[in-house]
């Protein structure tokens, strides 16, 4: 029946064209909640969720409950709506009763199926859902999208700017959460209106426990070869609880990206609309494309196989998270003539010499 964006979604809500069956896949809650929230006001508008709304898990739903809720017409709303969380925890005979209610639409009934479709599946329920509802995947955002993800919330839902470091800060403070996320930025808001501009300042003064160092300030001062300054700063990154290995993996994705940079802007666009991040990362381009004037296609590759070294010295137990790390910054930065000597009284300090 076609697949929409949240975005398109929400402008569809708004243009009033309602009614019908949708399926939201995802497996992020705060997401599944946030559309469920969108679809339910917009058929609800002007009646009533006591008497009109319908909610459960399909973990939990026999066949039987879930076809007399969608067999009770509205009372008091123009429609009646029954919501599905864990679809895919249905049962057959309840999934049989899910199909027959897509094919056959009724006027004034609106379901609402969320799922979590497991990875692989073949289950043919999920293509009748995608065929007869309007589908929409809600993707969670990499970690390397959340400041952009912030940045495009705080300007979509509070109609404020977030200036990117502050978004970069923020989200390093949090992590993933995403409903954490959501509502600190709420409190933000409130906290900087009406300037309708929220900096580094504003989120220092607002948000507690946030580290010096946040992970994408120092990506990218690895990714402009600045090896000194990421050195000097990996100790209190590490000491804010951020993971090695984990960032070696952060980093190798920004440098694969970098490397994409270097064919062009047009192709490092066309793979991240391709893998469902452009629309987060539609601001970072040009940063990319910069840093890619730093580095040749030989030294990208020669800085992934030093990644990857460090990733498994670590998981082999080989060497402690920091010296793996600081092993393989040092070896990258060696790479850099003009940065070669500098990089080394770094990585000297503390009376430990180091070989490259």
């Amino acid at each position: 029946m076609g697949e929409l964006t949240y975005d398109q979604l929400s402008d569809r809500m708004e243009r009033g064209e309602l009614g019908g069956s949708f399926f939201l896949e995802t497996e992020d809650p705060f997401l599944r909640d946030e559309a469920i929230s969108l679809l339910t006001e917009a058929h609800l508008a002007g009646g009533s969720a006591d008497f009109d709304l319908d909610q459960a898990s399909g973990d939990d739903l026999d066949a039987a409950s879930l076809a007399a809720m969608l067999g009770t017409p509205p009372m008091l709303s123009p429609y009646r709506v029954v919501v599905v969380r864990k679809a895919q925890g249905l049962t057959p005979k309840s999934r049989s009763v899910v199909e027959e209610a897509v094919r056959r639409e009724v006027p004034n009934r609106v379901l609402i199926l969320a799922a979590e479709v497991p990875r692989g599946s073949k289950a043919k329920f999920y293509d009748v859902l995608r065929r007869r509802c309007m589908t929409t995947a809600l993707r969670a955002p990499g970690t390397s999208e959340l400041p952009g993800w912030l940045a495009r919330r705080a300007r979509s839902v509070h109609g404020v700017e977030l200036e990117m470091p502050a978004a970069q800060l923020l989200a390093a403070g949090i992590g993933a959460r995403l409903g954490v996320l959501a509502q600190e930025l709420e409190k933000l808001v409130s906290y900087v209106e009406p300037a309708k501009k929220i900096g580094l300042a504003e989120v220092r003064a607002a948000v507690g426990a946030l580290p010096q160092v946040d992970r994408w300030s120092w990506i990218d001062k690895v990714a402009e070869r600045r090896i000194a300054s990421a050195l000097e700063e990996l100790p209190a990154l590490l000491d804010s609880g951020e993971s090695a290995v984990a960032l070696i993996g952060w980093l190798s994705e920004s440098l694969i990206r970098v490397g994409l940079a270097r064919a062009g802007e047009g192709a490092l666009v066309q793979v991240l609309k391709r893998d469902g991040s452009y629309g987060n990362l539609a601001w970072k381009v040009r940063t990319y494309v910069r840093q890619a004037r730093h580095w040749s296609e030989v030294q990208i590759a020669a800085a992934l196989a030093e990644l990857l070294r460090a990733d498994r010295l670590i998981k082999a137990g080989g060497l402690s998270e920091r010296a793996a790390l600081e092993e393989a910054l040092l070896r990258i930065g060696a790479g850099d003539g003009s940065q070669r000597q500098q990089v080394a009284g770094v990585g000297g300090r503390g009376g430990r010499s180091r070989r490259i």
